[in-house]
């Protein structure tokens, strides 16, 4: 029985507040870096409505989600988490500084750039 409940109580954990911030946010990042690849083998165009650098605060939320399950003890997760965000934050930033993506707006202020591949 008391395998049982600890069972139990592993489960719960990913219901708590931590894990669902947890797990959505890396299932966020996975969603965008999956559209940002499928825009970029799809389009030969540099420039989007929108600018990537709106992955900014979700990247930033998978840190801090990633920060709350290294507190928790729960290291594999975190680690990937933080990694995860990081990644993000620079690829989106990376994304928009070497017009690989930019904003039509910005792309226009640069002077209409090509794609560099």
């Amino acid at each position: 029985m008391s395998g049982t409940s600890s069972m139990q109580a592993g489960s719960m954990r990913w219901l708590s507040w931590r894990g669902l911030l947890g797990l959505s946010s890396g299932l966020a990042l996975v969603l965008f870096w999956s559209l940002v690849a499928a825009r970029l083998a799809m389009y030969s165009e540099n420039h989007t409505g929108v600018s990537v650098l709106w992955a900014l605060p979700l990247a930033l939320v998978a840190m801090l989600a990633g920060g709350l399950w290294l507190a928790a003890h729960r290291r594999r997760a975190g680690t990937v988490l933080l990694v995860l965000g990081l990644l993000t934050a620079g690829g989106a930033v990376l994304l928009d500084r070497l017009d690989i993506l930019v904003e039509y707006e910005e792309w226009l202020e640069r002077g209409m750039p090509e794609r560099p591949f």
